[in-house]
């Protein structure tokens, strides 16, 4: 059982659900005709700005970027 939730921890569907379930949340906040929720709103941008973060950290993570190329490049100029 706990390796089904280290591999599910890294999954990209998380980051996606957190990102769409921080969205509805930040509008669920903001309200209609200026009765605003911030607690909602806080915890939509939270959940956001967490999925945004693990969404791109997952992605840097399986595209590594070539530098190796670049520099060579730069040395013999």
């Amino acid at each position: 059982m706990r390796k089904r939730n280290m591999r599910f921890k890294n999954h990209p569907l998380l980051y996606f659900l957190l990102i769409i379930l921080g969205a509805v949340l930040a509008f669920i906040g903001q309200g209609k005709g200026g009765e605003d929720r911030p607690y909602i709103l806080i915890a939509g941008f939270v959940l956001l700005m967490y999925g945004l973060y693990g969404a791109t950290a997952k992605w840097i993570k399986d595209n590594p970027r070539d530098n190796s190329n670049e520099n060579r490049e730069e040395e013999e100029e």
